[in-house]
Parts: structure tokens; sequence; C-alpha cells
């Protein structure tokens, strides 16, 4: 796959330009009004970004990788939902999440949304501990935050045609996946009750899965959340 020249140059001007290292800090507030107003501001600073068409990737680019990708095997000891899904190929993309208009790496159309910057297909043993960790009951059990901005995403394909994605964001700590994933849920208060619900967020443990795989991809998350 191509790499990307520009995704340093690209990191920096995020840091230390338009700081948003403190934007998302903000954006996981517990206030929905503070939310709205960072998610627009964020949202504006995307929109000037994305102006130059040299940081991400075009969607003819994406569409020919998944092609050419490397293929793997369902593992059946994984726990559910994986252990019965049915995909020969897993994508992870890094790319600049925001909760609007981007909150998936693909639209509701099923394009690739165009803020992408780096896509690699996992190897057979990164697939298989990436899901084992999300099928762990260890790896949710922790609070979340009213945002979502993932840096994240993982997408399955059978036959070339996709299947499934997973959208992952550290910062406020929790995934949105086409798929249930019953320990996201695994933890609930008030269970059995009117008001039961569950505590979903990533634990320590889960958060180091994550990162753990980032780190090999030399995505955001890998780059960010290690130190």
């Amino acid at each position: 796959m191509k790499i990307n020249k520009n995704i340093d140059k690209y990191r920096l001007t995020r840091n230390y330009i338009f700081l948003l290292p403190f934007i998302f800090i903000l954006s996981c507030s517990d206030n929905p009004k503070d939310n709205k107003v960072v998610a627009e501001k964020s949202t504006e600073q995307l929109d000037s970004l994305k102006s130059n068409n040299s940081i991400f990737l075009k969607e003819q680019e994406l569409k020919n990788y998944v092609l050419t990708a490397q293929t793997i095997t369902p593992n059946t000891n994984l726990n559910s939902p994986f252990d019965t899904l049915s995909y020969d190929k897993i994508i992870a993309y890094d790319f600049e999440g925001r909760e609007e208009p981007y909150p998936s790496v693909l639209d509701r159309n099923l394009k690739f949304v165009p803020v992408i910057l780096n896509q690699k297909a996992l190897t057979q043993k990164q697939a298989d501990k990436i899901l084992s960790a999300l099928s762990s009951n260890s790896t949710y059990g922790e609070g979340t935050a009213a945002c979502f901005i993932p840096h994240l995403g993982l997408l399955f394909f059978k036959d070339n045609k996709f299947k499934y994605a997973i959208n992952i964001c550290l910062d406020c700590n929790y995934l949105i996946s086409d798929i249930t994933i019953p320990a996201e849920t695994h933890l609930k208060v008030n269970k059995g009750k009117e008001n039961e619900y569950a505590i979903s967020g990533f634990t320590k443990t889960g958060k180091k899965a994550i990162v753990d795989l980032c780190k090999d991809l030399n995505f955001y998350y890998g780059r960010t959340k290690s130190k």
C-alpha cells in the first residue's frame, strides 16, 4: 500500500496549530451544550484540513486496497459474536472521525468517508488478538463520555464485499458496532429493574489491547495513548 508522506506533517499541524488534543478533552464532557459547541468548532477545522487533498486517501485507492488485501480465516475459538461470523478480510482504518458528519469509516451509502489517513489489512495474528479482546468481559466495565470522535475503524469483508463495521473512540472510551458484542454489556447497573443500563466503557485492559494494535499498525492511538 502507498504510504502517505503527508501524515506526519498533518499530525504536527493538528497537534500544534489546531490544538485538537485540547478539543478532545472538552468534547468528552458530560455537558451536552459543551459537546455541541466543541463539535461545531472541530468540524470547521476538519473542513479546512480537507482542502488539502494530499492528506486523505481517495475513494478509488481505498476500494482497490480491499481487492488486494490479504485474506484470513475466521477463528471459531473466539467468543461471541466472532466465533460464528463469516468474513475473509479485516481492514483497519486510521481516520479523523467526528460524531457528525463522520462517526464511521463508511457513510450511510456505504462509501468511504473522505477523512481516512491510512489503511492496513490485519494479519491472522492481529485479527485473532483484537477480536479476542473485543469479545472479552475484561475489556468493558468503565464509564463513557457524551461524545464520539473515533480514530480507529475495523471493516470486515467477505469476497471483497463489506459485511460489518466496528468504530472505536478511545477519547470517549467506547465503540459502536454493527454487530452485537455480548461482552460489551455484561456489567449492568440496576440489573433486572426498569432503569437497568450497561457500563460499556473500556477498562485499562481493553484500552491496552486497542493501543497495542494501533502501535503495530502505526496508527494514531498507538502514537498518542501509549505515552
